[in-house]
């Protein structure tokens, strides 16, 4: 019997120590870095594997940022650092792979960006407490030019410059307040290749004069004494005039004129008012933001003609083919009653004198006012208007 229970024993070991040896052997040594790629937003780059390494060049364009690696190892190894984890690369990285039956091999990848031969200046601004003002840049002839307006300082003007990425420029932007005098930056790529550009940043002291006086067709301009119109009562509604302004050439304006045909009057009697009165200007973008008002006193003595606005201390700058739109209103003309005649060419044609107009009504029956923007509406005349100022 006892010879029976040690030859069971013996047979039992034998069986696990069987199934423990076919339990390792079933273990694989597999360790492999078998595929490797990056992508790149919708761009996925492959990498050839040789031994233990992996290496590859990139094009300068391909960033080694905000990237994602794919990597494929055999079923049940394991690879460390986790690929996923790692968004960029700026030098050799090291992954360990072991194997199911903890064998490890290591992998040294090195992927590289080629150098970029980008060595542009992109931007160049002056900043102003005003306004942020672009420079022209001419990448073929590299020179820069900007007129700026003559209340800045040549000589102390903070100057933002933008310039190719992994470039580097000389002397450093920041150090350089004096632009009275052309300036020199050097741009060289990360390559090493060198570009230099010269910047010439001059004011705008170049006085000009824009006029408008050729008259065909007048327009109601001002309050409404009328006891009798239709629809209309008296000492009620004020009426206004606009005209959209377009320069060619970036300007700082200094004066804006309006036309009236005559003094103003009251309808009925034709009695002329005889007192000063109060006009305003409002300043609009072609988004219609209000950029600048002002006002200006129509002495008692006018009989007609040009009306001036003074804008040179509102910092004004238009800039060359955009739009701006200009409205001026009598002050309080709905209790006034008193009217003159815009001046207007109804004519067709192209240029500066040829923009469209504004008419404006407001009302104190209503509750609104010239200041509201949907009072407003095209008009098809264009106002006689003169414009001065510095480019």
């Amino acid at each position: 019997m006892k010879t029976k229970i040690n030859l069971f024993a013996a047979f039992f070991f034998a069986s696990l120590l069987m199934i423990s040896c076919a339990t390792e052997e079933k273990l694989s040594s597999e360790n492999t870095i078998q595929s490797f790629s990056i992508t790149k937003g919708n761009v996925t780059k492959e990498f050839s594997i040789v031994e233990n390494s992996i290496s590859g060049i990139v094009e300068s364009t391909f960033e080694l940022e905000d990237i994602n690696l794919t990597v494929s190892i055999p079923k049940g190894a394991k690879i460390s650092p986790d690929p996923s984890t790692i968004k960029s690369i700026n030098g050799p990285l090291t992954f360990v792979v072991t194997a199911e039956n903890g064998e490890v091999k290591n992998y040294q990848a090195d992927i590289k960006r080629e150098p970029s031969t980008e060595n542009f200046l992109l931007e160049l601004n002056v900043k102003t407490p005003n306004l942020l003002l672009s420079a022209v840049i001419n990448n073929e002839t590299g020179l820069i030019t900007k007129r700026i307006p003559e209340i800045n300082d040549l000589k102390n003007l903070n100057v933002e410059i933008k310039f190719s990425k992994h470039a580097t420029i000389t002397p450093d932007p920041k150090t350089i307040k004096d632009y009275s005098e052309p300036v020199n930056f050097t741009v060289k790529s990360e390559s090493g290749i060198e570009k230099v550009y010269e910047v010439k940043l001059e004011q705008m002291n170049s006085y000009i004069a824009r006029s408008c006086s050729e008259a065909n067709a007048w327009k109601w301009f001002g309050g409404d004494s009328r006891i009798n119109a239709p629809e209309i009562l008296a000492y009620d509604r004020n009426v206004g005039t606009g005209q959209v302004v377009i320069v060619d050439k970036n300007l700082v304006p200094s004066t804006f004129s309006i036309h009236l045909r005559e003094g103003f009057t009251y309808y009925d009697d034709k009695l002329r008012y005889n007192k000063p009165v109060t006009l305003k200007l409002i300043i609009k973008d072609a988004n219609l933001n209000i950029l600048a008002a002002t006002t200006t006193v129509v002495s008692e003595y006018f009989n007609g003609g040009f009306i001036p606005f003074d804008l040179q201390k509102l910092n004004l700058y238009l800039e060359a083919n955009k739009k701006y739109s200009f409205y001026w209103y009598l002050i309080d003309g709905e209790k006034l009653g008193i009217y003159a005649g815009s001046s207007a060419n109804n004519k067709n044609g192209n240029g500066f004198c040829y923009s469209s107009g504004y008419s404006g009504e407001s009302r104190i029956s209503k509750k609104n006012s010239l200041e509201d923007s949907n009072v407003w509406f095209d008009h098809d005349w264009h106002f006689n208007i003169e414009l001065e100022g510095k480019e």
